[in-house]
């Protein structure tokens, strides 16, 4: 039986049950059997329901369940006002889908909105009816999407009472809002104790800020803020600075906690870390911007907390997934840039300054003023290539810059160039060619600056100039074959549902050859820069085959019609091998006395293979064709399964002989830079011991001295409701243990 009950609203109530009596003349009514009244997405259901017309008030009993807004209640009776949604429930639950999270109590009044009162509550995000955990406390007072709010509550740990508290405040949100975050605690062997608090605050959608303050026993207290903003989908910031009063500070290489061996001091106590990156819109105009910044206080700071939640690994990766941009290793330079820049069709200008700081000068190091690193001020315009005349097949594409170059001590100054440069892309039978051809004109206008007078302070002052022209061909052609197997297709029905077959090959040989060549100029004049301001004469011809093979696969698959089949593609083999013959190396007179002539350049095997799903081998070769074996190798073999997980283990080697040439081409013998050989293997180990257990573990070693470069091993306990993680790591000197409790129902 159905009835339409006249209420207040946008829509009637629609009262459902087996059976319905009206009383009083309709003032009362009663439903009983399957009781369903709904309006919309609002509904309540029982065994019995009394509804009183005059006050739009319901009473029901039996199997109740209620949806008054976002989420579901339960209970053995309740009575509601169904036009405010507000009323009370006898021995009443409520689940919150978002988070997971069970909430009961002895009473329930459900108040205006979104918010509840349980007394003699329980809390908790387990299932079942012996959770793992719960809070029983004798108030709590809900609000859902905010937060839960605990009076004289015990913590029971398998309905055993543990710990109480006074008075507790937790999330019970399933959209992002202001709180505490997860601390982070451990024990470091270089900095103690340490605990770290982060709290997250919403400004609004676009926009929040994480506070941090972390105190580490021997290293003092380290406040730190970050700040994210995503306004439009072109415009977005994240920026992020750390603070350290250190209580740690050395002046001999025995008190380096972090790189005993690198003959640098760190005498300061004032430390810190700005970083950040964006991207935008100057206001409503056409002009965009972008930035990176990354100012450090010292050698050692990212390296010594780049595991802490704020630390160097933190930030590297939330601006890598935020604009797809790197910033350098712990022991590299840091570098600040950014640029204005507008873009039309085919023209693009850009203003710009760009930083980079030696992390160790000054703190009792080397002086500030003693700094030779380039810092620059530039200006540039770019033509993007395309077709000076349309039924041509002349191609153009060119850039005009000027930068001014500053250091502290040595050559200053202005730096233009024009670079122009013209391609002809062919096509003949059977072949691909583009020639192409530029010429590079650069002018200096520059002079030295010493602290102190010397002959060598107006070395290469003045006004200078290059002009160096370039030339190279590429030609280049693909070759393939299909081999069909449609008798290997397996029948579209039942029994092979799910089932596949290879019905197909393709194999393509991509063939290319290329020419390059640079004139030797005399630059020795010139002042120094950057690297591009010594380009070195350069006749190089250079050739590869790429082999690639496309496999096709046949699955049999159910939809509307019946039984069908599937295609899918993969390459499981993409196999490149190159060399080449370097002229200039062939008639090089320098250094003969000390360096043979290596004009063959090393044979290069670039192989992807993918034979089977769960295995996959990819590894980069190159091997001297003048009996230095091999000079790099860049190779790993990775092994999956669903169920078990994953291993990889990698190894990488670089010989002195790798960069040959390229060092062959310096001016004088002592700016010469000859790597060491290094030979690394890394094995890393994904486990799933089971739905329970995952295990972490990866470790560096150094093959030649046998030492371990670093390990990282992490266990995590995964229950339906918490998570506890705990960890070791070793990188360099320092030892760092952790254990951290994760409550997947509590978002922030």
């Amino acid at each position: 039986m159905q009835k339409s009950l006249n209420t207040k609203g946008d829509a009637p109530w629609n009262l459902k049950a087996d059976k319905l009596v009206s009383i009083d003349d309709g003032v009362i009514v009663e439903a009983s059997g399957s009781v369903l009244l709904q309006r919309g997405e609002d509904y309540v259901k029982a065994d019995f329901a009394r509804y009183y017309t005059a006050t739009n008030w319901i009473f029901v009993q039996g199997n109740v369940e209620a949806r008054m807004g976002r989420d579901v209640l339960t209970a053995k009776e309740a009575e509601f006002d169904i036009n405010a949604r507000t009323g009370w429930l006898k021995d009443g639950s409520i689940f919150m889908a978002g988070p997971h999270m069970y909430i009961s109590g002895r009473q329930v009044d459900k108040l205006f909105g979104d918010r509840y009162v349980f007394k003699k509550a329980r809390l908790t995000l387990c299932d079942g009816e012996r959770p793992a955990w719960a809070l029983d406390a004798d108030e709590a007072e809900v609000e859902i999407d905010g937060y839960a709010t605990l009076r004289h509550s015990t913590l029971n740990i398998l309905d055993v009472p543990i710990m109480d508290a006074p008075y507790m405040i937790l999330p019970a949100k399933t959209s992002r809002q202001s709180g505490f975050l997860i601390p982070d605690v451990g024990y470091s062997s270089l900095n103690g104790g340490f605990y770290s608090q982060p709290y997250f605050h919403v400004i609004d959608e676009s926009r929040d800020l994480t506070f941090y303050a972390t105190y580490m026993g021997r290293a003092g207290f380290m406040p730190g803020i970050e700040y994210r903003a995503h306004t439009r989908e072109k415009d977005k910031t994240w920026l992020a600075l750390d603070v350290l009063y250190d209580k740690h500070t050395f002046t001999t290489e025995l008190d380096d906690r972090v790189s005993p061996n690198d003959k640098k001091f760190n005498t300061n106590e004032e430390r810190f870390w700005l970083r950040g990156m964006g991207d935008g819109y100057v206001g409503d105009s056409p002009w965009r911007y972008r930035y990176d910044l990354d100012y450090v206080s010292d050698q050692n700071y990212l390296r010594e907390f780049r595991t802490m939640l704020n630390g160097f690994n933190h930030s590297r990766d939330a601006m890598y997934d935020m604009f797809g941009r790197d910033i350098a290793e712990v022991d590299k330079n840091r570098v600040s840039e950014g640029f204005l820049y507008r873009e039309w069709d085919r023209f693009m200008v850009t203003l710009g300054f760009r930083y980079e700081q030696i992390p160790y000068l000054g703190h009792g190091n080397m002086k500030h003023d003693e700094d030779t690193t380039v810092q620059r001020i530039p200006l540039n315009a770019y033509l993007y290539k395309g077709r000076i005349f349309e039924n041509l097949p002349f191609e153009v594409q060119g850039e005009v810059s000027t930068a001014y170059e500053y250091r502290n001590k040595g050559v200053r100054g202005l730096r233009t160039e024009i670079h122009p440069e013209l391609s002809v892309p062919m096509n003949i039978p059977g072949m691909s060619i583009i020639l192409n051809g530029g010429v590079r004109q650069t002018w200096y206008n520059s002079s030295h600056y010493y602290k102190e007078t010397s002959d060598k302070a107006t070395r290469g002052s003045g006004t200078k100039d290059r002009l160096i022209p370039e030339v190279s061909a590429t030609a280049f052609s693909q070759l393939s074959r299909v081999w069909d197997m449609p008798e290997r297709e397996l029948d579209a029905v039942e029994d092979n549902l799910g089932e596949s077959s290879l019905v197909g090959l393709k194999h393509r040989f991509q063939p290319r050859v290329t020419y390059g060549w640079i004139p030797e100029r005399d630059q020795s004049e010139n002042p120094i820069f950057e690297e591009m301001d010594r380009i070195k004469p350069t006749e190089q011809v250079q050739f590869s085959v790429t082999n690639i093979f496309t496999t096709k696969k046949s699955t049999v698959r159910k939809d509307k019609e019946g039984y069908s089949h599937r295609e899918s593609f993969r390459d499981p083999v993409r196999w490149e091998l190159a060399t080449g013959y370097d002229f200039e190396e062939a008639d090089r007179k320098n250094y003969l006395d000390e360096f043979d002539r290596k004009p063959w350049l090393d044979v290069y095997s670039n192989l992807e293979f993918s034979p089977l799903d769960w295995m996959s081998l990819r590894s980069k070769v190159y091997y001297s064709l003048h009996g230095d074996g091999l000079t790099r190798t860049d190779s790993s073999l990775s092994f999956r399964n669903k169920e078990w997980g994953s291993w990889r283990i990698s190894y990488d080697l670089r010989s002195k002989e790798y960069n040959y040439r390229s060092e062959m081409k310096r001016d004088k013998r002592s700016d010469m830079r000859f790597t060491g050989t290094k030979r690394l293997i890394t094995n890393t180990l994904n486990l799933k011991l089971s739905n329970l257990f995952d295990v972490y573990f990866k470790t560096e070693d150094d093959v030649i001295s046998g030492h371990n470069l670093g390990w990282e091993s992490l266990i995590v306990y995964k229950h339906q409701c918490f998570h506890i993680l705990g960890s070791v790591e070793r990188d360099g000197r320092d030892t760092t243990f952790r254990v951290m409790l994760q409550f997947p129902g509590f978002n922030m």
